[in-house]
Protein backbone atom coordinates (compact mmCIF):
# COMPACT_ATOMS: atom_id res chain seq x y z
CA UNK A 1 0.00 0.00 0.00
CA UNK A 2 2.61 2.25 1.05
CA UNK A 3 4.46 1.99 -2.23
CA UNK A 4 1.31 2.51 -4.46
CA UNK A 5 1.16 5.61 -2.49
CA UNK A 6 4.60 6.67 -2.66
CA UNK A 7 4.26 6.32 -6.18
CA UNK A 8 1.80 8.71 -6.39
CA UNK A 9 3.14 11.43 -3.98
CA UNK A 10 0.37 10.71 -1.40
CA UNK A 11 2.32 8.60 1.18
CA UNK A 12 0.40 8.75 4.51
CA UNK A 13 1.47 10.95 7.71
CA UNK A 14 2.62 9.05 10.98
CA UNK A 15 -0.33 8.73 13.01
CA UNK A 16 0.79 10.34 16.10
CA UNK A 17 1.00 13.53 13.79
CA UNK A 18 -2.50 15.63 13.38
CA UNK A 19 -1.92 18.28 10.95
CA UNK A 20 -4.21 21.48 10.95
CA UNK A 21 -6.52 21.99 7.99
CA UNK A 22 -5.11 24.36 6.47
CA UNK A 23 -1.45 22.50 6.40
CA UNK A 24 -3.12 19.04 5.20
CA UNK A 25 -4.60 21.66 2.35
CA UNK A 26 -1.40 22.68 1.47
CA UNK A 27 0.50 19.42 1.51
CA UNK A 28 -2.55 18.15 -0.46
CA UNK A 29 -2.67 20.64 -3.07
CA UNK A 30 1.63 20.34 -3.17
CA UNK A 31 1.19 16.55 -3.76
CA UNK A 32 -1.23 17.04 -6.34
CA UNK A 33 0.73 19.83 -8.49
CA UNK A 34 3.69 17.14 -7.80
CA UNK A 35 1.67 14.26 -9.85
CA UNK A 36 0.58 16.58 -12.26
CA UNK A 37 4.07 17.74 -13.26
CA UNK A 38 4.93 13.93 -12.59
CA UNK A 39 1.94 12.92 -15.12
CA UNK A 40 2.83 15.63 -17.58
CA UNK A 41 6.66 15.12 -17.87
CA UNK A 42 6.18 11.48 -18.08
CA UNK A 43 2.97 12.50 -21.18
CA UNK A 44 3.85 10.26 -23.66
CA UNK A 45 4.26 12.38 -26.97
CA UNK A 46 2.03 10.99 -30.09
CA UNK A 47 4.64 9.85 -32.11
CA UNK A 48 5.81 7.20 -28.65
CA UNK A 49 1.88 6.43 -29.05
CA UNK A 50 2.28 5.43 -32.59
CA UNK A 51 5.71 3.79 -31.98
CA UNK A 52 4.28 1.47 -29.27
CA UNK A 53 2.65 -0.15 -32.60
CA UNK A 54 5.65 -1.67 -33.41
CA UNK A 55 7.50 -4.70 -32.19
CA UNK A 56 9.96 -4.47 -35.26
CA UNK A 57 11.46 -1.48 -32.59
CA UNK A 58 12.71 -3.65 -30.12
CA UNK A 59 15.71 -5.46 -32.43
CA UNK A 60 15.72 -3.33 -35.89
CA UNK A 61 16.18 0.14 -36.80
CA UNK A 62 13.67 0.47 -39.52
CA UNK A 63 14.04 2.43 -42.44
CA UNK A 64 12.43 0.31 -45.25
CA UNK A 65 9.44 2.21 -45.02
CA UNK A 66 9.55 2.56 -49.08
CA UNK A 67 10.26 -1.04 -49.66
CA UNK A 68 8.00 -3.41 -47.50
CA UNK A 69 6.80 -1.47 -43.81
CA UNK A 70 6.73 -3.49 -40.60
CA UNK A 71 3.04 -4.28 -39.37
CA UNK A 72 1.02 -2.03 -36.11
CA UNK A 73 -0.05 -4.33 -34.02
CA UNK A 74 -3.71 -3.14 -34.56
CA UNK A 75 -2.93 -4.43 -37.64
CA UNK A 76 -2.45 -7.92 -36.62
CA UNK A 77 -4.94 -7.58 -34.17
CA UNK A 78 -7.61 -7.18 -36.82
CA UNK A 79 -6.63 -9.78 -39.53
CA UNK A 80 -6.39 -12.38 -36.86
CA UNK A 81 -10.40 -11.11 -35.87
CA UNK A 82 -11.22 -12.10 -39.26
CA UNK A 83 -9.81 -15.19 -39.07
CA UNK A 84 -11.01 -16.25 -35.86
CA UNK A 85 -14.46 -15.31 -36.78
CA UNK A 86 -13.68 -17.33 -40.52
CA UNK A 87 -12.08 -20.56 -38.25
CA UNK A 88 -14.51 -20.60 -35.61
CA UNK A 89 -17.70 -19.94 -37.90
CA UNK A 90 -16.38 -20.05 -41.75
CA UNK A 91 -19.22 -18.26 -43.68
CA UNK A 92 -22.10 -18.63 -40.88
CA UNK A 93 -22.43 -15.03 -40.18
CA UNK A 94 -21.77 -13.87 -44.21
CA UNK A 95 -22.20 -11.39 -45.99
CA UNK A 96 -22.98 -9.52 -42.52
CA UNK A 97 -19.67 -9.50 -40.51
CA UNK A 98 -17.80 -8.82 -44.05
CA UNK A 99 -19.59 -5.80 -45.64
CA UNK A 100 -19.68 -4.07 -42.46
CA UNK A 101 -15.83 -4.77 -42.41
CA UNK A 102 -15.19 -3.44 -45.70
CA UNK A 103 -17.55 -0.29 -45.04
CA UNK A 104 -15.46 0.50 -42.48
CA UNK A 105 -12.07 0.23 -44.00
CA UNK A 106 -13.41 2.24 -47.47
CA UNK A 107 -14.33 5.03 -44.90
CA UNK A 108 -11.32 5.14 -43.03
CA UNK A 109 -9.42 5.09 -46.63
CA UNK A 110 -12.07 7.96 -47.72
CA UNK A 111 -11.26 10.04 -44.81
CA UNK A 112 -7.04 9.45 -45.60
CA UNK A 113 -7.68 11.08 -49.45
CA UNK A 114 -10.40 14.01 -48.17
CA UNK A 115 -13.37 12.10 -49.97
CA UNK A 116 -16.74 10.35 -50.14
CA UNK A 117 -16.47 6.41 -49.71
CA UNK A 118 -18.59 6.00 -52.79
CA UNK A 119 -15.09 7.12 -54.62
CA UNK A 120 -12.81 4.50 -53.20
CA UNK A 121 -12.24 1.23 -54.32
CA UNK A 122 -10.00 -1.64 -53.27
CA UNK A 123 -7.30 -2.90 -55.11
CA UNK A 124 -4.66 -5.82 -54.75
CA UNK A 125 -1.64 -3.79 -55.89
CA UNK A 126 -0.53 -0.68 -57.11
CA UNK A 127 0.15 -2.31 -60.39
CA UNK A 128 -3.64 -3.59 -61.04
CA UNK A 129 -4.88 -0.23 -59.32
CA UNK A 130 -3.35 1.37 -62.49
CA UNK A 131 -3.97 -1.71 -64.87
CA UNK A 132 -7.67 -0.50 -64.65
CA UNK A 133 -7.30 2.78 -66.02
CA UNK A 134 -5.20 1.71 -68.60
CA UNK A 135 -7.61 -1.06 -69.89
CA UNK A 136 -10.69 1.02 -69.29
CA UNK A 137 -9.99 4.05 -70.65
CA UNK A 138 -10.99 3.83 -74.71
CA UNK A 139 -8.05 5.03 -76.50
CA UNK A 140 -7.90 4.93 -80.20
CA UNK A 141 -4.55 5.01 -82.49
CA UNK A 142 -2.79 8.42 -82.58
CA UNK A 143 -3.53 9.41 -78.95
CA UNK A 144 -0.62 9.34 -76.53
CA UNK A 145 -0.35 9.10 -72.51
CA UNK A 146 2.80 10.96 -70.79
CA UNK A 147 4.77 8.99 -68.33
CA UNK A 148 7.99 10.16 -66.76
CA UNK A 149 11.08 8.04 -67.08
CA UNK A 150 12.95 6.12 -64.59
CA UNK A 151 9.59 5.68 -62.03
CA UNK A 152 9.03 2.34 -60.55
CA UNK A 153 7.87 -0.42 -63.30
CA UNK A 154 4.17 -0.45 -61.31
CA UNK A 155 3.79 2.96 -63.48
CA UNK A 156 5.45 1.96 -67.07
CA UNK A 157 5.13 -1.76 -67.83
CA UNK A 158 0.75 -1.27 -67.49
CA UNK A 159 0.81 1.01 -70.04
CA UNK A 160 3.40 -0.88 -72.52
CA UNK A 161 1.07 -2.94 -74.38
CA UNK A 162 -0.89 0.17 -75.76
CA UNK A 163 1.89 0.85 -78.25
CA UNK A 164 -0.07 -2.42 -79.98
CA UNK A 165 -2.63 -0.02 -80.61
CA UNK A 166 -0.53 2.46 -81.68
CA UNK A 167 -1.03 4.32 -78.85
CA UNK A 168 1.88 6.91 -77.74
CA UNK A 169 4.01 6.47 -74.95
CA UNK A 170 5.35 10.29 -74.39
CA UNK A 171 8.23 10.03 -71.41
CA UNK A 172 9.47 12.76 -69.52
CA UNK A 173 13.22 13.23 -68.19
CA UNK A 174 13.77 13.73 -64.94
CA UNK A 175 16.33 16.02 -64.10
CA UNK A 176 18.91 15.34 -61.17
CA UNK A 177 15.94 13.35 -59.80
CA UNK A 178 13.14 16.11 -60.43
CA UNK A 179 9.85 16.08 -62.74
CA UNK A 180 9.65 19.75 -63.64
CA UNK A 181 6.18 20.76 -64.26
CA UNK A 182 7.08 22.74 -67.32
CA UNK A 183 8.52 19.41 -68.70
CA UNK A 184 5.16 17.69 -68.57
CA UNK A 185 3.39 20.68 -69.97
CA UNK A 186 5.36 20.37 -73.22
CA UNK A 187 4.83 16.65 -73.44
CA UNK A 188 0.73 17.55 -73.63
CA UNK A 189 -1.06 18.30 -76.51
CA UNK A 190 -4.75 17.38 -77.75
CA UNK A 191 -4.28 13.85 -78.27
CA UNK A 192 -3.18 13.36 -74.57
CA UNK A 193 -5.60 11.26 -72.80
CA UNK A 194 -4.11 10.57 -69.97
CA UNK A 195 -1.03 11.56 -67.31
CA UNK A 196 0.32 8.95 -64.83
CA UNK A 197 2.97 10.32 -62.22
CA UNK A 198 3.96 9.04 -58.98
CA UNK A 199 3.21 10.99 -55.60
CA UNK A 200 6.59 10.10 -54.63
CA UNK A 201 9.94 9.30 -56.82
CA UNK A 202 11.19 5.47 -55.85
CA UNK A 203 14.68 6.19 -56.25
CA UNK A 204 15.06 10.20 -55.78
CA UNK A 205 12.41 10.87 -52.75
CA UNK A 206 11.23 14.01 -55.14
CA UNK A 207 7.90 14.74 -54.50
CA UNK A 208 5.80 16.57 -57.23
CA UNK A 209 3.50 19.09 -56.87
CA UNK A 210 -0.26 16.99 -57.88
CA UNK A 211 -2.29 20.20 -58.13
CA UNK A 212 0.33 21.30 -60.33
CA UNK A 213 -0.39 18.72 -62.55
CA UNK A 214 -4.34 18.22 -61.88
CA UNK A 215 -4.36 21.23 -63.38
CA UNK A 216 -2.62 20.76 -66.60
CA UNK A 217 -4.64 17.61 -67.11
CA UNK A 218 -7.56 19.96 -66.66
CA UNK A 219 -6.86 22.25 -69.21
CA UNK A 220 -5.68 19.79 -71.60
CA UNK A 221 -9.24 17.16 -71.02
CA UNK A 222 -6.58 14.69 -70.03
CA UNK A 223 -7.17 12.05 -66.96
CA UNK A 224 -4.40 12.80 -63.93
CA UNK A 225 -3.54 9.45 -63.08
CA UNK A 226 -1.70 8.94 -59.70
CA UNK A 227 0.80 6.14 -58.32
CA UNK A 228 0.48 7.41 -54.69
CA UNK A 229 2.53 3.88 -53.08
CA UNK A 230 5.60 6.06 -51.92
CA UNK A 231 3.54 9.22 -50.58
CA UNK A 232 0.54 8.04 -49.16
CA UNK A 233 0.05 7.50 -45.40
CA UNK A 234 3.72 9.94 -45.19
CA UNK A 235 2.10 13.32 -46.54
CA UNK A 236 -1.66 14.84 -47.12
CA UNK A 237 -3.17 14.43 -50.11
CA UNK A 238 -6.88 15.70 -50.43
CA UNK A 239 -7.93 14.42 -53.67
CA UNK A 240 -11.01 16.29 -54.01
CA UNK A 241 -8.93 19.84 -53.23
CA UNK A 242 -5.75 18.45 -55.79
CA UNK A 243 -7.82 18.16 -58.66
CA UNK A 244 -6.26 14.07 -59.17
CA UNK A 245 -8.71 12.07 -61.22
CA UNK A 246 -7.60 8.32 -60.27
CA UNK A 247 -5.29 6.72 -57.80
CA UNK A 248 -3.52 3.54 -56.76
CA UNK A 249 -1.48 2.59 -53.79
CA UNK A 250 -1.15 -0.87 -52.06
CA UNK A 251 -0.43 0.20 -48.44
CA UNK A 252 2.47 -2.59 -47.78
CA UNK A 253 4.64 0.49 -47.70
CA UNK A 254 4.02 4.63 -45.82
CA UNK A 255 0.75 2.84 -45.17
CA UNK A 256 1.73 0.44 -42.94
CA UNK A 257 -0.58 -2.43 -44.05
CA UNK A 258 -0.04 -5.68 -45.67
CA UNK A 259 1.02 -6.77 -49.01
CA UNK A 260 -2.14 -7.39 -50.99
CA UNK A 261 -4.12 -5.30 -49.78
CA UNK A 262 -4.71 -1.39 -50.78
CA UNK A 263 -6.59 1.69 -52.40
CA UNK A 264 -7.98 3.14 -55.26
CA UNK A 265 -9.50 6.42 -55.94
CA UNK A 266 -11.94 7.44 -59.14
CA UNK A 267 -13.11 10.82 -59.71
CA UNK A 268 -16.56 11.54 -61.12
CA UNK A 269 -14.56 12.35 -64.32
CA UNK A 270 -13.07 9.10 -64.02
CA UNK A 271 -16.03 6.65 -63.35
CA UNK A 272 -17.67 8.34 -66.47
CA UNK A 273 -14.50 7.54 -68.50
CA UNK A 274 -12.94 4.44 -67.56
CA UNK A 275 -14.86 1.30 -68.34
CA UNK A 276 -13.84 -1.65 -66.24
CA UNK A 277 -12.72 -4.12 -68.76
CA UNK A 278 -12.94 -6.83 -66.10
CA UNK A 279 -16.46 -7.00 -64.49
CA UNK A 280 -17.53 -9.85 -62.14
CA UNK A 281 -20.25 -10.04 -59.95
CA UNK A 282 -19.72 -7.77 -57.45
CA UNK A 283 -19.36 -5.10 -59.85
CA UNK A 284 -23.16 -4.43 -59.81
CA UNK A 285 -25.74 -2.72 -58.22
CA UNK A 286 -27.47 -6.30 -57.06
CA UNK A 287 -24.53 -8.80 -56.74
CA UNK A 288 -26.72 -11.13 -54.72
CA UNK A 289 -29.15 -11.00 -57.68
CA UNK A 290 -27.03 -13.46 -59.37
CA UNK A 291 -29.52 -14.37 -62.32
CA UNK A 292 -29.96 -10.88 -63.91
CA UNK A 293 -27.14 -10.29 -65.60
CA UNK A 294 -28.12 -7.23 -67.59
CA UNK A 295 -28.36 -5.20 -64.64
CA UNK A 296 -26.29 -1.88 -64.26
CA UNK A 297 -22.56 -1.70 -62.53
CA UNK A 298 -22.33 0.01 -59.31
CA UNK A 299 -22.58 3.89 -59.76
CA UNK A 300 -19.50 4.48 -57.33
CA UNK A 301 -15.97 3.23 -57.74
CA UNK A 302 -17.10 -0.04 -56.34
CA UNK A 303 -17.79 -1.03 -59.80
CA UNK A 304 -13.86 -1.42 -60.33
CA UNK A 305 -14.05 -4.82 -57.54
CA UNK A 306 -14.67 -7.68 -59.66
CA UNK A 307 -14.54 -10.52 -57.54
CA UNK A 308 -13.49 -11.56 -53.89
CA UNK A 309 -11.90 -9.62 -51.50
CA UNK A 310 -8.57 -10.22 -49.56
CA UNK A 311 -10.99 -9.83 -46.48
CA UNK A 312 -7.86 -10.44 -44.00
CA UNK A 313 -5.78 -8.08 -45.83
CA UNK A 314 -8.70 -5.21 -45.66
CA UNK A 315 -9.42 -5.83 -42.29
CA UNK A 316 -5.42 -5.30 -41.26
CA UNK A 317 -5.21 -2.05 -43.92
CA UNK A 318 -8.36 -0.83 -41.84
CA UNK A 319 -6.42 -1.30 -38.75
CA UNK A 320 -3.10 0.52 -39.90
CA UNK A 321 -5.23 2.91 -41.50
CA UNK A 322 -6.17 4.05 -38.06
CA UNK A 323 -3.35 4.02 -36.34
CA UNK A 324 -2.11 6.80 -39.39
CA UNK A 325 -5.44 9.17 -38.39
CA UNK A 326 -4.94 8.72 -35.23
CA UNK A 327 -2.04 10.23 -35.03
CA UNK A 328 -2.81 12.49 -37.84
CA UNK A 329 -0.96 12.75 -41.29
CA UNK A 330 -0.52 16.48 -40.89
CA UNK A 331 1.91 15.92 -37.65
CA UNK A 332 3.21 12.31 -39.45
CA UNK A 333 4.90 14.46 -42.36
CA UNK A 334 5.88 17.42 -40.10
CA UNK A 335 8.00 14.34 -37.97
CA UNK A 336 9.08 12.65 -41.16
CA UNK A 337 10.43 15.88 -42.49
CA UNK A 338 12.22 16.82 -39.50
CA UNK A 339 13.90 13.26 -39.42
CA UNK A 340 14.68 13.37 -42.92
CA UNK A 341 16.40 16.69 -42.40
CA UNK A 342 18.32 15.21 -39.67
CA UNK A 343 19.81 12.38 -41.07
CA UNK A 344 20.48 14.30 -44.20
CA UNK A 345 22.67 16.94 -41.85
CA UNK A 346 23.86 14.05 -40.70
CA UNK A 347 24.99 12.24 -44.13
CA UNK A 348 27.09 15.12 -45.10
CA UNK A 349 28.30 15.65 -42.20
CA UNK A 350 30.02 12.15 -42.65
CA UNK A 351 31.17 11.90 -45.53
CA UNK A 352 28.16 11.21 -47.94
CA UNK A 353 26.20 12.59 -50.40
CA UNK A 354 22.62 12.90 -50.63
CA UNK A 355 20.91 12.78 -54.19
CA UNK A 356 17.79 13.05 -53.15
CA UNK A 357 16.27 16.89 -54.11
CA UNK A 358 15.83 18.47 -50.78
CA UNK A 359 16.34 22.31 -51.63
CA UNK A 360 12.39 23.32 -53.30
CA UNK A 361 9.64 23.97 -51.11
CA UNK A 362 7.81 20.70 -51.07
CA UNK A 363 9.64 18.81 -52.75
CA UNK A 364 10.93 16.94 -50.15
CA UNK A 365 9.60 13.29 -48.82
CA UNK A 366 10.63 10.03 -46.61
CA UNK A 367 13.43 9.04 -48.66
CA UNK A 368 16.80 10.15 -48.67
CA UNK A 369 19.27 8.39 -51.17
CA UNK A 370 23.06 8.83 -50.50
CA UNK A 371 26.07 7.80 -51.48
CA UNK A 372 29.45 6.98 -50.13
CA UNK A 373 32.44 7.64 -52.31
CA UNK A 374 34.12 4.61 -52.99
CA UNK A 375 31.59 2.24 -51.27
CA UNK A 376 29.32 -0.29 -53.35
CA UNK A 377 25.94 0.43 -51.76
CA UNK A 378 24.82 -3.70 -51.43
CA UNK A 379 28.40 -3.87 -49.58
CA UNK A 380 26.92 -0.94 -46.92
CA UNK A 381 23.47 -2.31 -46.93
CA UNK A 382 25.26 -6.00 -45.87
CA UNK A 383 26.84 -3.82 -43.14
CA UNK A 384 24.18 -2.36 -41.65
CA UNK A 385 21.73 -5.36 -41.34
CA UNK A 386 24.52 -6.84 -39.56
CA UNK A 387 23.97 -4.49 -36.84
CA UNK A 388 20.32 -4.62 -37.14
CA UNK A 389 19.95 -1.71 -39.06
CA UNK A 390 17.49 -2.08 -42.16
CA UNK A 391 18.00 0.27 -45.66
CA UNK A 392 17.87 -0.56 -48.81
CA UNK A 393 20.54 -0.40 -51.87
CA UNK A 394 18.95 1.60 -55.38
CA UNK A 395 21.18 2.00 -58.05
CA UNK A 396 24.70 2.93 -56.28
CA UNK A 397 22.82 4.60 -53.70
CA UNK A 398 21.79 3.43 -50.19
CA UNK A 399 18.17 4.42 -49.87
CA UNK A 400 16.75 5.33 -46.32
CA UNK A 401 12.92 5.76 -45.67
CA UNK A 402 12.31 6.45 -41.60
CA UNK A 403 8.75 7.00 -40.51
CA UNK A 404 7.51 8.84 -38.08
CA UNK A 405 7.71 6.49 -34.85
CA UNK A 406 11.46 6.18 -35.83
CA UNK A 407 13.68 8.13 -33.21
CA UNK A 408 16.79 10.71 -33.74
CA UNK A 409 18.75 7.44 -31.53
CA UNK A 410 18.01 5.22 -34.21
CA UNK A 411 19.20 7.90 -37.21
CA UNK A 412 22.52 8.06 -34.94
CA UNK A 413 23.16 4.57 -34.97
CA UNK A 414 22.65 4.06 -39.12
CA UNK A 415 25.04 7.47 -38.66
CA UNK A 416 27.82 5.99 -36.64
CA UNK A 417 27.37 2.62 -38.35
CA UNK A 418 28.11 4.16 -42.03
CA UNK A 419 30.61 6.14 -40.69
CA UNK A 420 32.56 3.21 -39.33
CA UNK A 421 31.85 1.43 -42.78
CA UNK A 422 34.11 1.14 -45.40
CA UNK A 423 31.80 -0.72 -48.05
CA UNK A 424 34.31 -1.88 -50.44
Amino acid sequence: MFESARSEGTLPLPLCVIPSATVKRDRLDRAGDWVHKRRRRYRMDWWERMREQFEVVQEIAYFNHAGVSPLPRRCRSYMEGYLDELCGRGAFNYPGYVLESLAKTRTAAARLLGTRPERVFFVRSTTQGLGIAVTGIPFEEGDNVVLVKGEFPANQRPWMPLRRKGVELRFVEQRNGRVEIDDIALAIDSRTRAVSVSFVQFLSGFRIDLAAVAELCCKRDALCIVDAIQGLGAFPLDVEKTGIDFLSADSHKWLLGPEGAGIGYASDRAIERIEPALEGWLSVERPFDFFDLEQPLKPTAARYEEGAYNNAGLAGMRGSLEVLLEAGIERIAGRILELTDYLAEGLVRIGLEVLSPRDREGEKSGIVLARKQGAESARLVEHLHRKNIFVSARGDGVRISPHAYNTIDEIDLLLEALGEADGG
